[in-house]
């Protein structure tokens, strides 16, 4: 008879501590891969601002001067077109460049006081993402709410999570309460480079503006000191925030039972002129502007702000993209918004 070997197994004491130092093991790994994936999310982000960069300055090669993000209508209040629609040949876009009917976008009494963007002919275009203007960290895919207006309609509308700079003036449209403070960019504002007297390194060109509910859970009420944030589905003027690329709006849109804020416009102060924190809750925008500027108003537009942890990406006018902390103060902020505030802002203050 042959003999019998025993083979001895794992005891439940022995399987439940394997058990958790995989666990444990896991647990330390996952941060760790997760930094990786964000790390090269923002490495997509930062791509993305340069691609949006040299698209500037091809730009301003062909026509002079660098893109209006709105181009105004009456009061400039009732838009035309946007700045994403001039920069579309510019990123490799032309086919949905021509797509967009631009012969609409003169006052037409069929549509009443509306512009070229809100006619039947533009949704093809209104409804196509273009990845390039979207944040990986944020997402990848376009918005999730759709529009509808005077008998026409589209279930998404294409978004963007990178917004123009309008500066730390209390206006982002001529005429400006101080001129000199205004960004490069805004409503009916083409800036030749000469303008930029700050210095192209110097001037913040556009900067992230998260998109989406998810990115906004909050909209800002208030002004100065008096600022809150208030959840989204307590905000009795909007129930869906994000930035519509193609949409040239200066108020708040409904479509239906859809109210939607959010904006192309970037600032780094509010509509009283008092200092905007970078990732703070957005403003619903609230653009109208009829004539001379009122000292004790202004122009209501969101802020910059990203799901980066930390801070947001700037492009800056010179083409390069920088990473600028939270913590950042408030008198470089402010300066690295303006084009003409003549304003030292020294490395060790990003």
């Amino acid at each position: 008879m042959l003999p019998t070997t025993s083979r001895r197994a794992f005891t439940l004491i022995e399987l439940l501590v394997v058990i958790a130092i995989i666990g444990v093991l896991i647990a330390l790994l996952l941060p760790a891969v997760q930094s990786a994936r964000e790390a090269a999310r923002r490495a997509q982000c930062l791509n993305n601002l340069k691609q949006i960069g040299l698209a500037l300055h091809n730009y301003e090669s062909s026509q002079e001067v660098l893109p209006a993000a709105i181009h105004g209508g009456i009061g400039r209040v009732y838009m035309n077109f946007t700045g994403f629609h001039s920069l579309l040949p510019y990123v490799e876009q032309q086919t949905l460049f021509n797509v967009f009917n631009f012969d609409q976008s003169s006052f037409s009494p069929r549509f009443g006081h509306f512009y070229g963007w809100s006619t039947a002919a533009q949704t093809t275009g209104m409804a196509t993402q273009v990845g390039l203007f979207l944040c990986p960290t944020n997402r990848t895919g376009g918005g999730q709410v759709g529009m509808s207006f005077r008998g026409w309609m589209i279930n998404r509308g294409a978004v963007t999570d990178y917004v123009f700079s309008g500066g730390a003036d209390n206006y982002v449209a001529p005429p400006f309460l101080n001129r000199n403070r205004r960004g490069v960019s805004g409503i009916d504002v083409f800036s030749q480079i000469s303008e930029i007297r700050d210095g192209l390194s110097q001037t913040i060109a556009f900067g992230e503006a998260s998109g989406g509910n998810e990115a906004n859970p909050f909209v800002a009420e208030g002004f100065a000191q008096d600022r809150v944030c208030v959840p989204l589905d307590l905000y009795s003027q909007a129930n869906h925030y994000d930035n519509f690329m193609f949409m040239a709006y200066g108020r708040r849109r409904s479509w239906g039972s859809e109210h939607v804020v959010g904006g192309i416009i970037g600032t780094t102060t509010d509509r009283l002129g008092f200092f905007y924190p970078l990732n703070d809750c957005g403003y619903s925008t609230n653009s109208d502007h009829w004539g001379a500027a009122i000292p004790s108003s202004g122009q209501t537009l969101p802020n910059f702000r990203s799901l980066h942890p930390g801070g947001a990406n700037f492009l800056f006018a010179d083409g390069s993209v920088r990473f600028l902390k939270n913590t950042i103060a408030p008198e470089p902020y402010m300066a690295l918004s303006t084009v003409a505030g003549g304003e030292v802002v020294s490395a060790d203050q990003n």
